[in-house]
């Protein structure tokens, strides 16, 4: 469960467990940038749930931690009255890619947060 109030200004205090964490808004809409927008810290957490779920799953014991990457992105929509889409790219070594990557991109979507998105394995940038 999770508890969210607000602070002054823009500034949100969001609480689960013994953790909280400040959300802002940017200046330009109102804030002073304190920490991440809400959409920010969706984002992260959506980075997470799927790093995680590699890391835990039996595709993703082999890899050392600092070889898994995820990106996660907000698409706008391509067409008008569309809904924005979330892109996760999840970057592996080319051994990697080349042995496991399906095994990989089933891991990614398998923690039902990220169900319903489309996941796409590359090597690093």
């Amino acid at each position: 469960m999770a508890f969210v109030r607000p602070l002054a200004g823009k500034k949100l205090m969001g609480t689960a467990g013994r953790h909280s964490v400040v959300t802002d808004r940017k200046p330009e809409d109102g804030g002073t940038d304190a920490g991440c927008t809400s959409g920010e810290l969706l984002l992260i957490a959506m980075g997470s749930c799927a790093t995680g779920s590699i890391r835990n799953s039996p595709a993703g014991r082999g890899l050392a931690e600092n070889e898994i990457c995820v990106d996660v992105t907000l698409a706008p929509p391509k067409r008008a009255g569309a809904r924005d889409a979330i892109l996760i790219t999840v970057y592996v070594p080319q051994a990697t890619l080349e042995s496991a990557a399906d095994a990989i991109n089933v891991a990614a979507v398998a923690g039902g947060v990220c169900g319903k998105i489309w996941s796409q394995l590359s090597t690093r940038p």
